[in-house]
């Protein structure tokens, strides 16, 4: 891409995140005030009744706003020839989605509330849980309290300062938990690049991975609107990755028990270490990743696909970036039912779709190549 053409399509971009941004505050809940400011609260009225009351119309401006930024994601990456990643673009684009409002889920309050619990009321989040607190108000827009933290304690370590640092005050507390997760993700791209790097891919090939996750909006809207801690978790995974490609077994065991203290899931990956070829060990932890989804259907959640996104963006295959692109856009589509009705009501062949579609439609292209290929 040309200097102009960076500019003018980053810049779109950006707008599209920013009119996403601003779209997020319509599903603040009515239980939750964030200020009392006049201006903030016209702001927003018109947006809460645009997603509660207008469902309809709402859905429309979330299926565009998505196209939108999916047709960016793909003109990146077709035109992903450019001498360097875009860091400050990227860092543009992080900072914008930082201040947008956790959309689709709830699980970010749960975070808060366990910094609260650690050093409001001097008690263990692991052991008590969000209901026990009686009276609190921020009990009142919150979900899944009857149950203590789901998370591992390096999670707990990792989320609480942002309690202490915001002074307990809702907002500032938000605020920073939001940056955590942000941080993070911003971390997860810098390793991919330094990964891609050891593996012997091209600068070319190596800027590709970080741009097929980097500006990759279910990821963005998962990981950074929402706020999911799986970023976290799959930092420290990276950085387990980059040790043990190293060589150095040490650091590279202590980061993965890091990621498996976040989120136990990681767990799965330890098998890697016994794999000596990069490649395959790639594709190994791109599908151990991806197994909890495919053989639990039944706990299915649309940010478990994060779980493998990543990953799978080490393996540079076309076949690999073919499933994140499909798996991302069937993240998103997950979401329509809910924005138009106000219920989690998926039916079973709906949620399966979204689960197996990707992974049919990017295996048979792959299989009929590799069919095409030989018969030649």
């Amino acid at each position: 891409m040309t200097f102009w053409e960076n500019m003018i399509s980053f810049f779109l971009y950006a707008v599209c995140c920013t009119l996403l941004a601003i779209y997020s505050y319509g599903y603040l809940d009515f239980n939750l005030t964030l200020t009392q400011n006049p201006i903030f609260l016209k702001f927003v009225a018109p947006l809460q009744r645009l997603v509660y009351f207008e469902r309809f119309d709402s859905v429309r401006v979330y299926i565009l706003l998505l196209v939108l930024l999916f047709l960016g994601y793909i003109y990146f990456l077709l035109r992903s020839k450019v001498a360097k990643f875009p860091w400050k673009f990227f860092l543009i684009t992080i900072g914008i989605l930082t201040f947008a409002y956790p959309m689709l889920s709830y699980d970010l309050y749960n975070y808060m509330f366990h910094g609260k619990i650690l050093w409001f009321y001097h008690m263990n989040p692991h052991i008590h849980a969000p209901l026990e607190f009686t009276g609190d108000l921020w009990l009142r827009f919150m979900r899944w309290v009857h149950t203590p933290s789901a998370y591992g304690p390096v999670f707990t370590a990792i989320e609480s300062p942002a309690y202490l640092l915001g002074l307990g005050k809702f907002v500032p507390v938000l605020l920073l938990m939001k940056l955590t997760m942000s941080a993070f993700f911003v971390w997860v791209i810098y390793l991919i690049g330094q990964i891609t790097y050891k593996l012997g891919f091209t600068k070319d090939e190596s800027v590709l991975a970080q741009l097929s996750i980097a500006f990759n909006p279910f990821i963005l809207l998962e990981v950074v609107v929402n706020g999911h801690n799986d970023a976290v978790m799959i930092a420290l995974f990276l950085l387990s990755l980059l040790y043990a490609l190293n060589s150095k077994l040490g650091p590279s065991l202590i980061s993965l028990i890091a990621s498996v203290g976040t989120k136990y899931v990681t767990i799965l990956t330890l098998p890697m270490y016994f794999i000596k070829s990069p490649r395959f060990k790639m594709i190994f932890v791109t599908l151990a990743m991806l197994a909890p989804v495919v053989f639990l259907p039944g706990r299915f959640q649309p940010w478990y696909l994060v779980w493998a996104i990543l990953p799978a963006s080490l393996i540079g295959a076309s076949w690999s970036r073919l499933w994140i692109i499909l798996a991302s856009l069937a993240g998103l589509i997950y979401y329509i039912p809910y924005i138009s009705t106000g219920f989690w009501l998926n039916s079973t062949p709906f949620v399966y779709s979204i689960i197996y579609l990707p992974l049919l439609t990017s295996g048979s292209i792959w299989f009929i190549k590799k069919l095409w290929m030989k018969t030649k």
